[in-house]
């Protein structure tokens, strides 16, 4: 359960608009992406790398860094294009922690909390956008994502 909490979460780290997008335009984006790193730090300052045999304490963080790759698990580049760090603090619901991610694409920076695009810096300013579907596949996870530039 804990697995497809971390494939949820880390969905909303993983959009990047399409280089040709024009203002207020909204797309369609796929991306497959590697997690590289996990971290989960304990209330008491205990560091693990490896997913918790149960559901994590409150006050729990949890860091993911991966890698992203512009496509789907089937067919996408052979290196990648961005990369993304998230960062999840666990309350008492182990299933909606609180999430916060950033992309970083071309020296401008994508925002995200929980699903939704919350800011952006450069190219990004002033973007909106949502995550639509997200899945795990072998070897990471493959997103859907809608966004709209604002200018």
């Amino acid at each position: 359960m804990l697995n497809r909490t971390l494939i949820s979460l880390v969905a909303a780290a993983l959009i990047w608009p399409a280089a040709s997008q024009a203002a207020g335009k909204t797309e369609t984006i796929r991306t497959y992406s590697k997690m590289q790193t996990f971290t989960l730090t304990a209330p008491d300052g205990t560091v693990s790398h490896e997913p918790p045999a149960g559901p994590p304490a409150p006050g729990t963080v949890m860091e993911i860094d991966s890698l992203d790759y512009r496509g789907t698990f089937k067919k996408h580049e052979k290196r990648p294009s961005f990369s993304d760090y998230l960062r999840c603090t666990f309350g008492t619901d182990p299933e909606n922690p609180d999430c916060y991610g950033y992309v970083a694409i071309d020296g401008s920076l994508l925002r995200f909390h929980g699903l939704d695009i919350v800011g952006g810096t450069g190219r990004y300013l002033g973007a909106t956008g949502k995550t639509v579907s997200n899945k795990e596949v072998e070897g990471g996870s493959e997103f859907v994502v809608k966004i709209k530039l604002a200018r």
